[in-house]
């Protein structure tokens, strides 16, 4: 992201959780949502799909892993979503998709801690992935949660994050009409949310009215191991945690988006 563009994310996105970047007036016929996972992506997709004419594909890849494609047609709509850290470390650790069973068994301080590893565990989560494929990788480790240009693992969770949260703000600096969206803006008001967009975009509605979304796809997950044997996903996080989210976190990167974790 270039710094040109950091005042205007201060300035509009910071104070509402909302921005759209238009960069042609070609009418707008497909989207994708870009996320980390935990980060209301499918809440932000359900709700395009049930209220605006537009058409929802995952050309540009998986949505929780850094971007690549060849290119970005001009009637297309990325729509970038983020959240909050803490929340989003806590949800992980109680719903943690595509994690190695080994790895869900941690506590939430141990789970923080340790390198990310995830496994291919339900291969039509991955539309991309080709046939010639898709019956010989279950169970082998998910290439998207390794860094994209050193193929290393990373540390930790929030390594993660910091990467991906850099790579989806990359965005901005590929010429393409973008949304940016702040979960906690989309949750607090989901069908404000989508007539923001209706109006932003200029898109038709789908239907006679603005709906809701009542089922949620995280409410489907089940963990590999029992859950006992790792206690409960605490309500927030200790003070010796949060410092070592701190220290990990690419916190002027978090400050864009408008999280300040002091």
């Amino acid at each position: 992201m270039t710094q040109a563009s950091r005042p205007k994310l201060l300035d509009e996105f910071r104070d509402t959780g909302l921005l759209l970047r238009r960069v042609n007036d070609v009418p707008l016929t497909q989207f994708q949502v870009l996320g980390e996972r935990a980060s209301a992506t499918n809440l932000v997709r359900k709700l395009f799909e049930k209220n605006i004419e537009i058409m929802r594909t995952e050309a540009l890849g998986w949505k929780h892993a850094a971007p690549r494609m060849p290119a970005i047609p001009r009637d297309f709509l990325a729509v970038v979503v983020v959240r909050n850290a803490e929340s989003w470390a806590l949800s992980m650790h109680k719903r943690p998709w595509h994690l190695d069973p080994r790895l869900q068994t941690l506590d939430f301080s141990r789970f923080i801690r340790s390198p990310w590893r995830s496994i291919v565990d339900r291969p039509t989560d991955f539309e991309e992935l080709h046939p010639e494929l898709a019956d010989k990788v279950l169970g082998e480790e998910l290439q998207y949660d390794r860094h994209p240009i050193t193929g290393r693992q990373y540390d930790n969770l929030f390594e993660m994050r910091s990467v991906k949260l850099a790579a989806h703000l990359g965005m901005l600096n590929r010429h393409c009409n973008l949304m940016l969206v702040r979960a906690e803006t989309v949750q607090a008001d989901p069908e404000g949310f989508a007539k923001w967009a209706l109006d932003s975009l200029g898109l038709p509605l789908r239907g006679e009215r603005i709906k809701g979304v009542s089922r949620r796809l995280g409410n489907r997950f089940k963990l590999s191991v029992d859950a006992e044997t790792r206690g409960e996903t605490p309500k927030e996080m200790s003070a010796e945690d949060r410092g070592f989210m701190r220290q990990e976190l690419d916190l002027r990167l978090e400050e864009i988006v408008g999280y300040d974790y002091s």
